[in-house]
Formats: C-alpha cells, sequence, structure tokens
C-alpha cells in the first residue's frame, strides 16, 4: 500500500514538471489556429521532446507577429484598389477627365432656361481638338472665347475647339446656351425638364449645379441620368431653399463619359406664363410664317403659273420689240426710255449731238408717221412738239422719260398678259411676309432681353427686305446685272443662316425657298396669253444668242450690214451685255455712225465707241433720275 502511494506521489510530481512546457506549447502554436494547437496537444513526440516543443513555439510566435505586422499594409492596398475603383480623388486620374463640372442656370418666368457651364478638364497627353455637346434645341450655343466648328451628331449639337499646337495639362472652358420649350402642362400642374448635363465625350469625376427659379416652390426635384437612371439621387448631395436647387455628386462618384443628367419638377398650374416656355408669340409667327409662304405659292399656282417656254437662239431681235421694252419683258422692269430714244435713232428719226462741253443733244431728222406704234408717235411728240432738238439734260426730257415707263409696260401688259391673271406684286409680298415672320421667330431665341422688342421689329424689317431681294436676284440675273444677283443670293443665304442661329430652321427654309421659286416663276411677269409666250420666249432666245454669239459669227454679220453693230448696240446694251458684244468685234474698223456725232470726232473702233455711249447714256440716266 505505501509502495502504491509513493507511486502515486511520484507521477504528480512529473506532471508539475511537464505543466509549464505544454503551456508554452500551447501558447506558441494555438494562439491564432486552433488546428496547430491541437495537432501539437494530440502529438506524443512533441510532447516527450522539450527542446522541439520550444523550438516550434518560437517558430509560431514569430510567424504570429509577421503577420500581425502585414495586416495594415493589406488593409491599405485594399483601400487604394477602392479608391482607385471609385476615383475619389480627381487629381490622380490617368486619363483625360473633367475633374469638375459647375452649372448655373436661370429659369424666367417663361420657362426659358439660361445656362453658364464652367468645364475643367484634365487632359493626359496633348490633343487638337475638343468637343462640347448642347442639347439639340439649344439656341445660341457657345464656348466663350474660342471660335468653334458646328455640326449635329447623334442628335445632340456639337461645337469643335481646334489648336493646332494641341491642348495639355489642366483647361478651363465655359459654356453657354439657353433653351425654351422645356415646360409642359399636366393636371392642374406644370413640369419641367431641365438638361443640366449634355452626355460630354470624357469622364467626370465631379459635378455641382445651382439652378435658380423666378418664385419660390415647395416641391421636391428628382434627377435622372443615362446610365444610373434615378439611382443617381442616391449619389448626389441636393438641397432647396426658396426658388433655388444646388446640388454635387457625393465623393468618389464618377460619371462616365457621355453620361446626361436632367432635373424635373413639377410646380403649381400658372408657375409659368405663356403657353409653357415656348410662348404664344413665337407659336403664331411660326404658323404665320408658314401659312403666308403656303399662301404665296397657292396664289401662284391658281393665277400666275405659266407653261414651260420653249427657248431657241436666234440671232435677231424679237419680233415688234424695241430696245427699250426688253427690261420689261425680260424682267418685268422699268421700260428703259434711253434705248427707245437710242432705237428710234437707228432707224433716222433722231441722232445724238455731243458737244464739246459735253452736253447730250437730241436732234430730230424726220418726222415719226404711222408707221411706228401709237404711244411712240405720242412720246416722239411730247419729246420735241415743235422744236428740232432737246436738251438730254432738261426737265422736259426728264417729264417724258417718266411718261414712256408708264406707258410701255401697260401697252404690253394688255398685249401679253391673260385678263383672268393674278398680280406678281401679290404673291411676291405674301412670300416676303413669311420671310418676315420667320426672321423675328429666329431673333426672338437670339436677341438679348434688353431692347428685345426692337430688335424683334428690326428683323421683321430686315427678313422682309431679304425676301425682297433674294425674289428679284432672278430678274437681275435675266439683265446680268450681277450686283444685284449677289446681293439676292447674299441676302438668301443670310436669311437661312438666321434661321438656324436662332432654332427656326424649318420655317426659314420654307418661306426662303417660296420666296426664291416666287422670284423666279414671275420674273417676266404674270400669266401669260399664247402670244405672249412667244413673245418671251423670243426674247430669251435673243438673249441667249447674244450670250453664245463668236467673234467670227458676229464679224460675219458685220460684212454683210455695216450698220449691224450700231442697230444691235442698244439692244445688247438693255439686256446688259453691251461690254460683251461690243468684243466680239475686236480689231474691227467701223464705219462712221450716221445717228451719233461727237463734237471731238465720233469714234470708230467698238471699244471706243462703246465707252463714248456709255457715257451718253449716263448723262441721261442722271437727266431721268434727279
Amino acid at each position: 500500500m505505501k509502495r502504491l502511494i509513493a507511486l502515486l506521489a511520484a507521477l504528480c510530481c512529473l506532471a508539475a514538471l511537464l505543466t509549464p512546457v505544454w503551456a508554452v506549447q500551447d501558447e506558441g502554436t494555438g494562439a491564432d489556429t486552433g488546428e496547430t494547437g491541437t495537432a501539437a496537444t494530440d502529438t506524443g513526440d512533441t510532447a516527450e521532446d522539450p527542446d522541439a516543443s520550444g523550438e516550434g513555439g518560437e517558430d509560431a510566435t514569430d510567424s504570429a507577429a509577421s503577420d500581425s505586422e502585414t495586416d495594415p499594409e493589406a488593409d491599405q492596398a485594399a483601400d487604394a484598389e477602392t479608391d482607385s475603383e471609385t476615383g475619389s480623388d480627381p487629381a490622380a486620374l490617368t486619363e483625360t477627365a473633367f475633374q469638375s463640372v459647375t452649372i448655373t442656370c436661370t429659369v424666367d418666368e417663361s420657362g426659358r432656361a439660361y445656362f453658364q457651364e464652367t468645364l475643367e478638364l484634365s487632359i493626359v497627353g496633348s490633343v487638337q481638338e475638343i468637343t462640347f455637346t448642347f442639347p439639340a434645341e439649344a439656341k445660341s450655343p457657345k464656348v466663350d472665347g474660342y471660335k468653334t466648328k458646328s455640326s449635329t451628331e447623334n442628335g445632340v449639337r456639337v461645337l469643335t475647339v481646334s489648336n493646332d499646337a494641341g491642348f495639355t495639362g489642366v483647361q478651363t472652358f465655359q459654356l453657354s446656351f439657353n433653351q425654351t420649350g422645356l415646360v409642359t402642362a399636366g393636371e392642374a400642374s406644370q413640369t419641367i425638364r431641365l438638361p443640366l448635363l449634355s452626355p460630354q465625350a470624357y469622364p467626370i469625376a465631379a459635378v455641382s449645379f445651382s439652378v435658380t427659379f423666378p418664385e419660390n416652390f415647395s416641391s421636391t426635384p428628382s434627377f435622372e441620368s443615362g446610365y444610373y437612371k434615378d439611382v443617381i439621387e442616391d449619389m448626389m448631395t441636393v438641397s432647396t431653399s426658396g426658388g433655388v436647387v444646388t446640388g454635387i455628386t457625393n465623393k468618389g462618384t464618377v460619371l462616365n463619359d457621355n453620361e446626361t443628367l436632367t432635373m424635373s419638377l413639377t410646380l403649381p398650374e400658372g408657375y409659368f406664363s405663356g403657353n409653357f416656355g415656348e410662348g404664344i408669340g413665337a407659336i403664331v409667327l411660326l404658323v404665320l410664317s408658314i401659312l403666308f409662304a403656303l399662301l404665296g405659292l397657292f396664289y401662284w399656282f391658281r393665277l400666275l403659273r405659266n407653261k414651260t417656254l420653249r427657248v431657241s437662239a436666234r440671232s435677231l431681235p424679237p419680233d415688234g420689240v424695241n430696245p427699250g421694252d426688253l427690261p420689261f419683258l425680260l424682267a418685268g422692269g422699268d421700260a428703259d426710255f434711253n434705248m427707245l430714244v437710242s432705237y428710234w435713232a437707228s432707224l433716222g428719226y433722231v441722232s445724238f449731238f455731243i458737244n464739246q462741253a459735253g452736253h447730250v443733244i437730241i436732234r430730230r431728222r424726220m418726222e415719226m408717221g404711222n408707221e411706228r406704234r401709237a404711244y411712240e408717235r405720242k412720246l416722239f411728240l411730247l419729246l420735241f412738239g415743235d422744236e428740232s432738238y432737246c436738251d438730254g439734260a432738261s426737265l422736259h426730257y426728264k417729264k417724258v422719260g417718266s411718261k414712256a415707263m408708264t406707258v410701255i409696260p401697260r401697252y404690253w401688259a394688255r398685249r401679253i398678259f391673260d385678263k383672268r391673271s393674278g398680280s406678281p406684286f401679290l404673291a411676291q409680298l405674301l412670300c416676303c411676309l413669311a420671310c418676315a415672320c420667320s426672321t423675328t421667330l429666329a431673333m426672338d431665341a437670339l436677341a438679348p432681353e434688353s431692347m428685345h422688342f426692337l430688335f424683334l421689329i428690326a428683323s421683321f424689317i430686315a427678313g422682309f427686305a431679304f425676301s425682297y431681294c433674294l425674289q428679284k436676284a432672278a430678274s437681275a440675273y435675266y439683265l446680268n446685272d450681277w450686283v444685284r444677283t449677289g446681293i439676292g443670293v447674299s441676302c438668301g443665304f443670310l436669311l437661312l443662316l438666321v434661321g438656324l442661329l436662332g432654332g427656326a430652321g424649318l420655317a426659314t427654309v420654307i418661306a426662303g425657298g417660296a420666296s426664291a421659286f416666287v422670284g423666279w416663276q414671275t420674273a417676266h411677269g404674270g400669266r401669260r396669253k399664247p402670244e405672249g409666250d412667244d413673245i418671251v420666249a423670243q426674247t430669251l432666245g435673243f438673249r441667249r444668242f447674244l450670250l453664245n454669239a463668236t467673234d467670227h459669227h458676229a464679224q460675219q454679220m458685220l460684212r454683210r450690214d455695216p450698220q449691224y453693230f450700231y442697230k444691235m448696240l442698244p439692244y445688247a446694251e438693255a439686256m446688259g451685255q453691251g461690254r460683251r458684244f461690243t468684243a466680239l468685234f475686236h480689231g474691227v474698223r467701223l464705219e462712221t455712225c450716221p445717228w451719233y456725232e461727237v463734237a471731238k470726232g465720233t469714234p470708230t473702233t467698238p471699244a471706243a465707241f462703246y465707252d463714248h455711249y456709255c457715257e451718253t447714256l449716263a448723262i441721261l440716266n442722271v437727266s431721268i433720275r434727279k
């Protein structure tokens, strides 16, 4: 019994000696991982070898300490990766992107919105072109301080800024535009949708905006983006104070390229005046512009339309037509009394004498009998009376010329135009009113708020004038008046440009197109009789001959009739082809003109004679117009 008690006591002492070793193993190998501690406890070899247990404990302790030191670095790496994905630091962006976009918008009582945007672009490398987008309905879009090239892509307005030297680094751009038509009507309410952000070409790290309304409101605005939809509201901080809405994207929110942002706000009925932002005046002008243009075209179709003329070149003047009639027959213009007197001279009734002082004296050579028309005999009698000469610079000559410019158109109007013909003037007036309305509509969007009404009045007058000049371009073309033709065409382009810039492109195209068409179709007057078609076709055929005649043909005609040049010159001059006609006879020696005498010597070369003849006509024109 004593021996058994002694054995148990020895085992207890041995267990007491081994307890510190097991404690070290538990602390060194099992602190971090329970599996390691369990393995150490279960393995008998480790428990029996204190040295081995000590070394293993030290290694386990070092490993645990190493893991504890690397954990903060791993956390920092994870944080850095998260920041890189969210882009919370704009300066750290590694691609070209907008660091910030600041939007300021002011909405007036009619619902028109005025936008000012500041875009700070961080450019990696260098780019020569930067594009900025605007809403398709934006009016007066511009990039302050830069010349831009405008285009339309994917339904949005695009302005391109170019720099041959390239853009680099951080660049700041100021954008501005205004827009109407943003307000729609609801049931006892009005809703405005503001396009705060158009789809720009680069990502945006931060967006802030401020929208000022004309009056206070209690409604809550809603927001929607192209990519995030209505979830974008959770990514912004928005506040409303009185009539001002401000907002900013949360830190870490990056908007992708081509992202959009739209704010919607529902307000009480009557908050905005006018026809929900478009303005009743704009609607009226649009309707009037299109209506006037259509009325002008309808009036032409019903009362002025003629058959297509068959024109062929002819070397002789139209039958029964004198040079003074040509401006009216070709382009509906005033008769040319000077050309009529020149025609009388070529027939032998009168002659021109230019004295030493340069005065033009018209001498009567013989009486005019019944072989000429009644109105010609009356004009001839008024010009001379009982006298044998008339001073070309006298008031008397002017009075007779004024009478002729009234009588001649009246004579031809009765002969060539149908009694049921409408008035070309009325069709042209309707088209002028159409262009005036479309120009006013465009200027309503372009004109500044100060003196806005005066700008609208001026634009109405300008549109009327543009249309008038555009219509007269066709008449000037037939008379070879390239100055007036150029002015008319330029006015047409200006009309179109103003319309496109002011957002009234459709109305301007319709009105301007109607003006050009009616001006062309009424250049020769109203609806004609068959006889009238024949006379106008002969006149155009003779004009075509003068335009296409060659030197050989003209000089061949001169050999047949030595007076051919003097007979045809008044006709050519009446159609604006005098200088070209004269050039066909270069190097030719002419006979002396029997009806044109100069005290200092009558020129006998075509060019010299034509220059002197033009001086005479200029003196007579001054007499008529003074």
